[in-house]
C-alpha cells in the first residue's frame, strides 16, 4: 500500500503512526481507551495465562460488564499422558472465581483442524514455513470465535484479548497498531485480521509493559497466575517436543541431500519440513555452523551456507 512518496516506514520505525498519514488526515483514536464505557459488556478470550487474565481484571475494575471465553483447539494429549488446555481451563476458571466474573468453554477443535492445522500441514509438506499462529487469529480466534461472539453483542459491546498491540479509530474505520512494549508487541501475529473484524476489539494491554506493569498488577490483585511462565509452544505441539519430530507423525519422512552454494555434499535431511530457512543444518565435523538458506521442491534438496 503506497501514499505519498516517503510514506512506507521503515522497519524501525513505528508502522502504523507513520502509515495513517499517508491514507487518512484523521487522527488515530485508541479504542479501548476513548470508546469503552461503563456499563458495557465485553467478552474477553482467555487462556489462562497472566496476559489474558490481567486483561480480565483491568475490565471488571472499569465497571464493565466481563465475561471469560476459554477456547479449546486442540484435544490430543501430550506424550506424558496429560492435557495441558485442561490446566490452562483450570487456571481460567480460578481466575474468574477470584474476579467474579463468568467464565465459558467453546470447543473449536474441528474448526481449528480444518482451518489452520491441515492447511499447515499441505504448506509444510510443500517444503514451506507457515505460521499457525497468524492463521489461528485470523480464521479461529478473529473468525470463527469473534463471530460467535458477535451474534450475542449490543451496539456497546466489546471484544477483548491479553495480546500486545492497539485497535485504533481512524475516521470511521479501526486499525492494528503496535503495542508499547517493543520486546512483546504480537501486532505481527494479528496482521492478518481484517479491519472490519477489528471494529468492536480492545486491547487493554496495549499500552502497558509486561516486565513492569503487567506482572505487578497481577499481583497487586492477588492472581494466583501472576508468576504463570509464558507458553512459547505452538498449541498443538506443546513445549517439550521437537517440531520436527511431531511432523513427522503426519507427514511422510522423505530424506534427501543438503549442498553448499558451491555444489559441495555437506549431508542429508529428513525432509524437506525438518529445517525451515534460517535455522541451522544440524551437520556435524565443522568448526563453523551451516544454516538452510534455500529449498529445491522439485529435486527434495536444500542448500546451506555457514557462519550466519
Amino acid at each position: 500500500m503506497r501514499g505519498r512518496k516517503g510514506s512506507i516506514p521503515s522497519t524501525g520505525a513505528g508502522f502504523g503512526q507513520r502509515l495513517y498519514t499517508s491514507i487518512s488526515d484523521d487522527r488515530p483514536v485508541d479504542i479501548w481507551e476513548n470508546e469503552v464505557r461503563s456499563g458495557d459488556t465485553v467478552y474477553v478470550g482467555m487462556s489462562g495465562g497472566v496476559d489474558s487474565s490481567v486483561t480480565a481484571h483491568l475490565l471488571k475494575s472499569r465497571n464493565l460488564n466481563v465475561e471469560a471465553v476459554f477456547m479449546r483447539n486442540w484435544d490430543t494429549r501430550d506424550e506424558r499422558g496429560e492435557c495441558p488446555s485442561e490446566r490452562d481451563w483450570q487456571d481460567v476458571q480460578k481466575v474468574c472465581r477470584k474476579l467474579d466474573i463468568k467464565c465459558h468453554e467453546v470447543n473449536l477443535v474441528k474448526e481449528y483442524w480444518n482451518s489452520v492445522f491441515s492447511i499447515a500441514l499441505d504448506e509444510y509438506a510443500k517444503g514451506r514455513t507457515p505460521n499457525p499462529d497468524l492463521l489461528c487469529n485470523k480464521e479461529i480466534k478473529f473468525g470463527v470465535l469473534l463471530s460467535e461472539i458477535q451474534q450475542r453483542l449490543g451496539p456497546r459491546d466489546w471484544f477483548a484479548t491479553g495480546h500486545y498491540a492497539r485497535s485504533m479509530r481512524i475516521g470511521r474505520e479501526a486499525a492494528l497498531f503496535r503495542g508499547v512494549d517493543r520486546r512483546k508487541d504480537q501486532s505481527y501475529y494479528l496482521a492478518a485480521v481484517s479491519s472490519r473484524a477489528l471494529d468492536r476489539v480492545i486491547f487493554p494491554l496495549g499500552s502497558l509493559i509486561k516486565t513492569s506493569d503487567v506482572r505487578r498488577i497481577a499481583r497487586d490483585a492477588g492472581l494466583h497466575n501472576a508468576d504463570k511462565e509464558e507458553s512459547m509452544g505452538i498449541c498443538f505441539v506443546g513445549e517439550r517436543r521437537r517440531f520436527d519430530q511431531f511432523l513427522a507423525e503426519y507427514l511422510p519422512q522423505t530424506p534427501g541431500d543438503i549442498f553448499s552454494h558451491d555444489g559441495c555434499h555437506l549431508g542429508r535431511h529428513q525432509g524437506l519440513f525438518s529445517r525451515t530457512i534460517g535455522q541451522t543444518a544440524g551437520i556435524s565435523g565443522w568448526q563453523d555452523k551451516w544454516y538452510i538458506y534455500a529449498k529445491e521442491t522439485a529435486t527434495n534438496r536444500m542448500f546451506a551456507v555457514q557462519n550466519r
